[in-house]
């Protein structure tokens, strides 16, 4: 069948509905619009297409060129004004890309493009343009600049190194908080240079590792030391994982790396206090363990591994059961019933008391047993501790022998001891004050020293109690004799010695040591008296002595000198004779006098 037509002016209108039919459909698909001015008739012609972009009805008003610039977004109005006459004065050609503000207030963006026309002179009679609504792909395009604008800021920011290594290990890009790690004082300084310059020798195997994996494909971690470039050494721990291009290809290799030096310095410390604790809890004779629910060992030291052995006969694990029967039915009940206690939710302590099965010797233990429970307070097993108390109770014992051996002496010796605070109270004394000084220990406590001593004694008492508070702690006065009252009314002499323990915890006084002197002093007394009157006797007969001796002497004398005749020489030697018996009689009484002064106990012969 043939639709063709005989009539041009038909076929022409055809052609033009097609034409406008395949336009509509072009500026439908591509969102185009096209538009004219005429300069001469200064009218303005828009297509559909512009008004599906404004979002106007094509019947519901004229156009004109000031409908035209109202639909550019305030903003971009004068910037559009100014293009149109730089197009039409200064023959540049009609490219604007600007916002336009449609009838519903949405904001579109447009790029529209035009040419003018103009006649011989010049002088432009026509603009034939079009514009095109790029809103879509200016959106697009906004937003990935604004996320790339916020990678960038994160980048920027992120205290671990980010950088991007080219395949063949070319720093390509690196962030500030990497360049300070590699102490880069600016960019330049690092990119272009080789990566692997920065690592230490000793790990340059890990870094290539996880570089080439990444240029596999492989995302792999590692750790590494690096050497900055001021000679700082760090330790580091880096992830790598592949670029690739819109091919899929790899380009280049993104690293996070992050400082991990103080987390190895820490590691490291740490792991030096587990060997420490671990060489003091193997090195200890105490015994360290802990089971589970079902009684299996979990960890031990090698005090109780040894101990354990030695019971099942064969070398102790962890796993094994610390239940062991060939020990005896009574250890193994006795110690299933412990277990039980501790797997049921309490805390106890027990001590035991045995002979040793590997030394043989007399062994005290006391053994704690704490349970272990998880996060949800589940009890999960049992720690354990057994400490050697052996050496402590047998010093516990020599203790209570020494202070039995010394309350034996302080009740029955003959020095009483008192602790005293600073005004002379006693806070203690020792039972022998009944025996020296008639009071019980319930009457002394109740007196002051100052009830009991002498009142002439009582202001050196005084200051001797002053003195001994300005003395070291342990620090003592020398000895001296006091005058105390007895129970019984008579006056004591008592010699005391204060020694300052007010600091020590134990005391915290002045202890004060005395004993009963009275028989001595008397004595001392008794004697300084008896040598005070022979000293008065014998003052007192000195003169008497002198004078027959010097007669003596001087009748001798003259006999010497033989000048004398046989009758003066007789009555001489008469002269001598009563000069001897007359100091025979003085020496006589001075003998009768000493011993009317000497007691009897003194004068007696044993």
């Amino acid at each position: 069948m043939n639709f063709s037509s005989k009539d041009p002016n038909l076929n022409n209108s055809l052609k033009n509905q097609n034409y406008l039919l395949i336009l509509r459909q072009m500026e439908t698909l591509g969102k185009l619009g096209h538009w004219e001015f005429d300069f001469i008739n200064q009218t303005l012609f828009w297509s559909e297409g512009v008004y599906i972009i404004l979002e106007m009805d094509p019947s519901s008003m004229p156009v004109s060129l000031e409908l035209g610039y109202n639909s550019v977004h305030p903003d971009d109005r004068e910037k559009a004004k100014q293009h149109m006459e730089d197009v039409i004065t200064k023959g540049i050609p009609y490219n604007l890309e600007c916002r336009l503000l449609t009838t519903k207030g949405t904001i579109k963006y447009i790029h529209s493009q035009a040419d003018v026309i103009r006649d011989e002179s010049g002088l432009p009679i026509q603009i034939v343009g079009i514009f095109q609504d790029i809103t879509e792909r200016t959106e697009a395009y906004i937003q990935l600049k604004q996320q790339e604008v916020r990678l960038s800021s994160i980048l920027q920011s992120e205290p671990e190194c980010v950088k991007v290594v080219s395949p063949d290990g070319i720093l390509i890009e690196m962030n500030p908080a990497g360049l300070s790690m590699i102490e880069a004082d600016c960019p330049e300084e690092a990119i272009g240079q080789k990566v692997e310059s920065l690592i230490d020798p000793a790990d340059l195997k890990f870094y290539q590792n996880i570089h080439d994996n990444a240029l596999k494909g492989i995302k792999s971690s590692a750790r590494f030391r690096i050497i900055g470039m001021k000679g700082t050494h760090r330790w580091m721990e880096s992830t790598s994982v592949p670029l690739t291009n819109q091919k899929g290809e790899i380009t280049s290799v993104l690293s996070l790396t992050r400082d991990i030096s103080e987390k190895v310095t820490n590691e490291e410390k740490l792991i030096r206090i587990k060997r420490n604790q671990e060489a003091l809890i193997n090195s200890t004779s105490d015994l360290i363990w802990s089971i589970d629910t079902q009684y299996c060992l979990v960890a031990a030291n090698k005090t109780f591994l040894d101990v354990l052995s030695f019971l099942q006969k064969v070398p102790a694990k962890e796993g094994d059961s610390v239940l062991v029967k060939t020990a005896g039915e009574e250890f193994y009940y006795k110690w299933k019933e412990y277990y039980e206690r501790g797997l049921s939710g309490e805390s106890f302590r027990t001590y035991e008391n045995f002979i040793s099965p590997i030394t043989h010797e007399e062994e005290h233990r006391e053994v704690s047993f704490n349970p272990i429970r998880n996060i949800d307070e589940k009890i999960t097993g049992l720690a354990c501790f057994s400490k050697d108390i052996t050496s402590l109770m047998r010093k516990s014992k020599e203790l209570l022998l020494n202070e039995k051996r010394f309350r034996a002496l302080v009740e029955n010796g003959a020095d009483v001891i008192m602790i005293l605070n600073p005004r002379g109270q006693g806070k203690y004394v020792s039972p022998s004050i009944k025996k020296v000084m008639g009071y019980t220990e319930t009457e002394a406590m109740n007196l002051s020293l100052f009830d009991v001593i002498h009142p002439d004694d009582a202001p050196r008492l005084k200051k001797r109690l002053f003195e001994v508070l300005a003395l070291p702690l342990g620090a003592s006065l020398q000895s001296q004799t006091f005058r105390a009252k007895h129970k019984d009314g008579s006056w004591r002499y008592v010699e005391s010695t204060l020694t300052n323990m007010l600091s020590d915890e134990s005391i915290g006084g002045i202890v004060d040591n005395f004993h009963d002197v009275t028989e001595k002093e008397t004595q001392m007394e008794a004697i300084q008296t008896q040598n005070q009157k022979l000293k008065t006797i014998a003052w007192t007969q000195s003169h008497v002595v002198r004078s027959p001796l010097a007669r003596i002497m001087g009748i001798i004398e003259l006999i010497r000198t033989g000048s004398l005749t046989k009758e003066e020489e007789e009555k001489s030697l008469r002269y001598l004779l009563e000069s001897a018996n007359e100091l025979d009689d003085v020496i006589g009484d001075i003998v009768r006098k000493s011993q009317e002064v000497i007691p009897p106990e003194f004068n007696s012969k044993p």
